[in-house]
C-alpha cells in the first residue's frame, strides 16, 4: 500500500468528486459545492489544514494525535486534549469528527495480532490513514430485515459473494453511516454477534467511498434554506447514509477479517478498541455539554434572567452535567494503565460510565436549555428581520435588545439555541446521543458487567464480620 503525505484542505475537497450519492431522489455531483453539504465539507477541509500547523491537533509531521499510540500517561493526556480541541471546533456536535474513527483504527493497530494473517494489512492501512490524515467513517449496522424482522427473503446485509484476483466481492447494505458523503474511506465490520451460518457476513474491511458499485443513499440535509436561520445545521450537519454495495471489489490489502465468525465476534475485546474510541466519545460528550451550557448562559444573560432563582437552578444543574463528564474523562486519564499489548490506555470504567450517562444526560441538558430560553426558542428574529429596510427591523432591534447585546446579537443567540433545542437538527442530536452505544437499557447491563469485572470492594464482608 502506497503511503501518501498529508494533504491540504483543497486536495481533500477535490477528492470528494466522483462518488455516487443519492439524496432527495437525485444524484449529486460534488458534496463540496452542493447546498446543505458544502459547509460541512469546508469545515473538514479546514480541519485538515489546521492539522498541518496546530500542535494541539497533530504532531510536527502533521499526523493527527488521534492516530497516536501512547507509551505513557502524558502521551495519553495529550491525545485527550486533541480530542477536546477537535470537539470544540464544532461544539461537540460532530459525532463522526475524523478523530473518532482514527481511534478505532488505532485500536486495531494496537491489537493487530487479533487479525491473524491480516495483521500486516491492518498496520499498513493504519500507517496510510495516519500519514495521509484520511477522513474515515464506518457502517456497522445491518438493515432491519436482518437484525429484527427475521425475514424469510434474501439476506440484505453486506456479505461476501465471491473472490477475484483483485479482491473480495461484497454485496448488500450497511447503515447508518454518519459522515459517509464526506469520508475518504468507509470501514465496515459487524455490530451484532453473528451465528456460525452467517460466516459470509463475518467481514472487516476498508473501502474508498468512491468505489465502483457503492451508492450512498442520504437523508435530506437539515441546514438548507435562508442563510443564518439554522446556524448549526448549516455548518455541522454530518449527514447520514445507507451504504449499498452492488458487487463492490474490496482490494485484498484492505480486507482485515474474511468470513471468520470468531474473529468478527471478538473484534472489540480482541483488539481493545473500545478504550480508544470511548476516550474520544467521552471527551466529546464533555465538550458538547459545555457548549449547551454556554448557549444557555449566554441567552439567560442577554435576557437579564441570570438573577432569577429558577434560572440559576437550571444553569447550576447544567454546570453539574458538564463537570460530571469532565471528571469522568480526567479520572480515566489519571487512572491509565498498561494493557497486555504494552500500550497505555485510559481506565475504561469511567469512560463506559460517561457513555452510559450521556444517553440520559444530554437529553436532560437540552431540556434545561429549553427551560432557560423558553419562548425565545419559538419567537425570535431571523436574519431577514434585522436587515436595514426590513419592516420588522426597528421593532425587533428594540424588543430583543438584551442586557448586554442589541436585538441583532440576541436574535443570533436565540437562533443557535432554537437550532439545538427545538429543530430537527437538535432532535437528531438527542437521538444520536441516546443510541450512540446501542440500546441504552442494553448498555446499562453491559456496564454493570464491566464494572463488576474491573472494580472490587471489601467493605461489606468487613462490616458483616464485625458485630
Amino acid at each position: 500500500m502506497t503511503v501518501v503525505p498529508p494533504r491540504i484542505g483543497s486536495d481533500y475537497l477535490s477528492g470528494l468528486k466522483g462518488r455516487r450519492i443519492s439524496v432527495s431522489g437525485r444524484l449529486i455531483d460534488d458534496p463540496a459545492t452542493e447546498p446543505g453539504f458544502a459547509r460541512m465539507a469546508a469545515h473538514l477541509a479546514d480541519y485538515i489544514d489546521e492539522c498541518r500547523t496546530c500542535p494541539e491537533l497533530a504532531d510536527t509531521d502533521g499526523t493527527p494525535l488521534a492516530y497516536g499510540l501512547a507509551a505513557d500517561g502524558e502521551q495519553l493526556a495529550r491525545r485527550g486534549r486533541a480530542f477536546a480541541e477537535t470537539a470544540r471546533r464544532s461544539g461537540g456536535l460532530m459525532g463522526r469528527s475524523p478523530d473518532f474513527l482514527a481511534t478505532v483504527l488505532t485500536g486495531w493497530r494496537a491489537g493487530a495480532e487479533h487479525f491473524g494473517d491480516a495483521a500486516d494489512r491492518v498496520i499498513a492501512y493504519w500507517e496510510h490513514a495516519r500519514t495521509a490524515n484520511l477522513v474515515l467513517t464506518h457502517a456497522i449496522s445491518d438493515p432491519p430485515a436482518d437484525r429484527h424482522l427475521a425475514s424469510a427473503g434474501p439476506v440484505q446485509a453486506v456479505r461476501a459473494v465471491r473472490e477475484t484476483p483483485d479482491g473480495l466481492v461484497v454485496r448488500g447494505a450497511k447503515m447508518l453511516a454518519t459522515l459517509a458523503p464526506f469520508a475518504d474511506d468507509l470501514l465496515v465490520y459487524p455490530f451484532r454477534q453473528l451465528r456460525p451460518e452467517e460466516a459470509d457476513q463475518a467481514l472487516c474491511f476498508a473501502v474508498p467511498c468512491d468505489a465502483p458499485g457503492l451508492t450512498l443513499h442520504c437523508r435530506p440535509p437539515l441546514g438548507v434554506g435562508d442563510a443564518g436561520v439554522k446556524p448549526l445545521a448549516e455548518r455541522f450537519d454530518e449527514m447520514d447514509a445507507v451504504c449499498v454495495f452492488d458487487d463492490v471489489v474490496v482490494p485484498w490489502d484492505r480486507v482485515f477479517i474474511d468470513r471468520d465468525v470468531e474473529r468478527a465476534n471478538t473484534l472489540r475485546a480482541g483488539t481493545g478498541m473500545t478504550a480508544y474510541a470511548w476516550h474520544q466519545s467521552a471527551t466529546r460528550a464533555w465538550v458538547k455539554a459545555e457548549f449547551v451550557f454556554e448557549i444557555a448562559q449566554a441567552c439567560a444573560a442577554a435576557a437579564g434572567r441570570t438573577a432569577q432563582p429558577t434560572v440559576r437552578e437550571q444553569l447550576g444543574e447544567l454546570a453539574g452535567i458538564v463537570e460530571t463528564f469532565r471528571a469522568l474523562v480526567h479520572s480515566a486519564e489519571s487512572g491509565h494503565r498498561t494493557d497486555s499489548r504494552g500500550q497505555v490506555i485510559p481506565d475504561p470504567v469511567p469512560l463506559a460510565a460517561a457513555g452510559m450517562l450521556n444517553a440520559q444526560l444530554y437529553s436532560r441538558a437540552v431540556e434545561l436549555l429549553q427551560l432557560v430560553v423558553s419562548s425565545g426558542l419559538v419567537m425570535h428574529p431571523v436574519p431577514a428581520d434585522v436587515q436595514a429596510g426590513s419592516p420588522a427591523h426597528e421593532f425587533f432591534d428594540t424588543y430583543f435588545a438584551g442586557a448586554d447585546t442589541d436585538g441583532t446579537g440576541h436574535g443570533a443567540l436565540l437562533r443557535v439555541a432554537a437550532d439545538l433545542a427545538l429543530d430537527r437538527f437538535g432532535g437528531r442530536q438527542v437521538l444520536y446521543e441516546r443510541v450512540f452505544l446501542g440500546p441504552p437499557n442494553v448498555f446499562r447491563g453491559v456496564f454493570y458487567d464491566h464494572y463488576l469485572a474491573q472494580r472490587s470492594s471489601a467493605m461489606l464482608p468487613r462490616i458483616l464480620d464485625r458485630p
